[in-house]
């Protein structure tokens, strides 16, 4: 048995995995508020919320830009502060005395897509995961590619030229706009609570209806730019974001020229695919 994490900057979730499947998960808030000391407060107490005798190996999917090899965090963002230098791996090593795989965690979702459906083992794929932040990953013939999490880094092209400033350092980025903490933002300039824009939206509320548009329009922007450099068959969309869509994700998915298609495993998608990094261990 495998314990699954899927660290962001929202939550951390956890999952037992046995042979592809879910036995049990757990959701734990990330606390940023304490920088890296809260991270990691929360990384481990969503392992120590599932830990038992049966799991043989951690397996961790996780927000930033991940060395795989050696489990290091060579660049987070400032939605987990502090994060950039920890190393994953060693920490599990010494914490918990068990093996571990670590993988940035668009990749990871991208993995456990590839894993669930075997069209996307000979096709060139994209991925986008809307959540805290935008993760994105590349795949051609049911292979990652691209060293260093080269092409984690989607979800910071430039979609807007005068557009707003991202914690990344540049302006105009698709987590300025895609994420789901960007949706929420442009939900409450129209007075929308929080994750409630598509509710409105398939509620007929026509300022709903014209932010949900404008979001399309990101959309499509974004896989122009990721076309441009990565050509692609198929985009995935997987995320908090996208599951909070419900039955207006079609319209959402619907851009001309493109298949875009939601995530099959949700938003366990990262632990899926962190799973089949590890499968071996």
């Amino acid at each position: 048995m495998k314990l699954c994490v899927d660290l962001g900057a929202t939550n951390v979730k956890s999952g037992l995995v046995q042979n592809g499947k879910f036995v049990k998960t757990l959701v734990t808030p990330t606390d940023t508020t304490r920088k890296r000391q809260g991270v990691v407060a929360s990384l481990q107490g969503a392992i120590d919320g599932l830990l038992c005798d049966e799991v043989k190996a951690i397996c961790i999917a996780s927000a930033g830009k991940i060395d795989v090899e050696s489990g290091k965090v060579l660049y987070a963002t400032e939605n987990l502060p502090g994060y950039t230098g920890f190393c994953i791996k060693e920490f599990v090593r010494e914490t918990y005395g068990l093996p571990c795989v670590a993988v940035n965690d668009g990749m990871a979702a991208l993995l456990g897509e590839i894993y669930l459906t075997e069209e996307y083992r000979n096709k060139r794929i994209v991925m986008l995961t809307l959540g805290s932040g935008v993760g994105s990953a590349y795949a051609v013939n049911g292979e990652i590619q691209g060293k260093d999490d080269e092409f984690a880094s989607f979800g910071h092209l430039c979609i807007e030229k005068q557009g707003l400033p991202c914690n990344c350092g540049k302006v105009g980025c698709p987590e300025q706009y895609l994420s789901g903490r960007a949706i929420n933002r442009q939900a409450q300039e129209i007075h929308v609570a929080k994750n409630k824009l598509f509710d409105e939206k398939r509620s007929g509320n026509p300022k709903a209806q014209e932010v949900f548009d404008r979001l399309k329009g990101y959309l499509a922007r974004t896989l122009q730019e990721i076309e441009k450099t990565s050509p692609f068959d198929i985009c995935i969309l997987g995320g908090g974001a996208v599951d909070g869509m419900g039955d207006t994700f079609d319209e959402f998915a619907s851009i001309s020229g493109y298949d875009v298609r939601r995530a099959k495993a949700g938003n366990n998608a990262g632990m899926l695919g962190a799973y089949y990094l590890g499968r071996d261990l």
